[in-house]
């Protein structure tokens, strides 16, 4: 389960969002630990496999959310009170839009420099430790650590490195390598916000529109199995290959990969079904090392 966290200044509206998209009310006092609750994406197009296969049971992608205490904008957010952050799959920044005073633009670049020099002082203490003998850091990461840490000097994120840099600098705990979306809770001033992802309006927010933005900015690729009476839907990386994408739904399955068959999901709806797709020949039959596209239907073939 894809793990999201809700980051902000108090008051920023990070416990309205998780209210409503976990439907839990409990509180969480301790302001090192998280309040968790799961998030159930309803993806309709799930629905609608559903009802073209005819199966009586659904289940839906899950999120675990994550909602961090907030601090007050003026003291900012201890080290070890970020270094919780570098667990999460996905930051979403939440910050307030609904008083008449809010600045929702500067409380966006604020939270964002807060991961900046978080990261940038995690790369300096490496570097550091470089200069003396034995440690550790191959001569290519050091290089790689260098060209990361003047982005940030530029107030730009790690992700800006090229993919084969980025690379290497995963299981570093750095927080800027991550999807990063932020949450403009309200309307109340207009903003026009030039930063990776904004959403907007608390109040009217539905998950089922909240959930397609965090799945295109974590790069995940949605497909649906149907599997006796039960529709799943299955959130994997789209840079995993078939048989990869097959371990997500059951380890076993990517052990004894042979092949899996695969639909279009709007030929899949106008067919009525997967037997008769499968019938007007619609389906395609892939191997290990090709890739399942966003949103088929498929079945996989395994040992």
């Amino acid at each position: 389960m894809y793990k999201l966290a809700l980051f902000g200044y108090s008051g920023g509206g990070k416990t309205a969002l998780f209210r409503k998209l976990t439907g839990k009310n409990d509180d969480v006092y301790d302001p090192m630990k998280p309040n968790l609750a799961v998030g159930r994406y309803n993806d309709a197009a799930l629905e609608k496999v559903a009802a073209a296969a005819g199966t009586k049971k659904t289940v839906y992608p899950e999120f675990g959310i994550y909602d961090f205490k907030g601090m007050p904008s003026s003291d900012g957010f201890p080290d070890d009170y970020l270094k919780n952050l570098s667990s999460m799959d996905a930051i979403i920044c939440t910050v307030n839009n609904y008083q008449g005073d809010s600045d929702p633009v500067k409380d966006c670049n604020s939270l964002l420099m807060e991961l900046v020099l978080y990261d940038a002082a995690r790369i300096e203490k490496m570097l550091e430790r470089a200069e003396k003998p034995n440690s550790g850091l191959s001569e290519r990461l050091l290089k790689v650590l260098g060209e990361g840490l003047k982005l940030l000097e530029s107030e730009k994120r790690l992700s800006s490195l090229d993919s084969d840099n980025l690379g290497l600098l995963n299981g570093m705990e750095f927080l800027t390598v991550k999807p990063l979306l932020f949450f403009v809770n309200g309307n109340s001033v207009p903003c026009g916000i030039s930063l990776p992802a904004v959403l907007s309006d608390v109040s009217v927010l539905d998950p089922v529109d909240f959930y397609p933005a965090i799945i295109k900015a974590m790069s995940l690729v949605t497909f649906y199995t149907v599997k006796g009476d039960i529709s799943q839907g299955w959130l994997v990386p789209g840079s995993l290959n078939a048989r990869e994408s097959a371990g997500k739904v059951h380890k076993d399955i990517e052990k004894g990969f042979i092949r899996v068959a695969t639909v279009n999901y709007k030929d899949f709806l106008g067919a009525g079904g997967w037997q008769k797709a499968k019938a007007s020949g619609l389906l395609k039959f892939l191997g290990p090392n090709s890739s399942i596209s966003d949103m088929d239907v498929v079945e996989f073939y395994f040992h």
